[in-house]
């Protein structure tokens, strides 16, 4: 399981795409998150902006995708609302984000299997 630090504000501002300006500041590994239900914002968001989202989650926790072609809210991980996303058309990846916008980003084949009682 990948954990992605991002704050959502940042995968919100979707224009911001692109190549960096020359004078743009150096990140760091410390974000300051403002306060705010993340999640409320990436639901009210048109399908073409959640997955630009979802795609940048996933990216920046290391994985592979070049374009999402499917997302939906599949229930929650650890209490927070979760997404079943495809990336190009094959491989999925579990997205769960919580309301102060951290983003972890699984494998479904990560999660533990739960033995069945009996």
């Amino acid at each position: 399981m990948t954990r992605l630090l991002v704050p959502a504000a940042a995968l919100l501002m979707l224009g911001a795409c692109g190549s960096p300006r020359q004078d743009a500041a150096v990140a760091t590994n410390t974000v300051s998150v403002p306060e705010g239900d993340y999640v409320a914002k990436i639901r009210a968001l048109p399908p073409g902006q959640q997955n630009g989202v979802f795609l940048r989650a996933v990216r920046d926790s290391g994985r592979d995708c070049q374009d999402v072609t499917q997302a939906q809210e599949v229930g929650s991980i650890n209490n927070a609302p979760t997404w079943a996303v495809t990336c190009d058309k094959r491989t999925r990846w579990l997205v769960a984000i919580n309301a102060d916008g951290i983003a972890i980003v699984t494998d479904p084949s990560e999660l533990p299997r739960t033995q069945p009682k009996g």
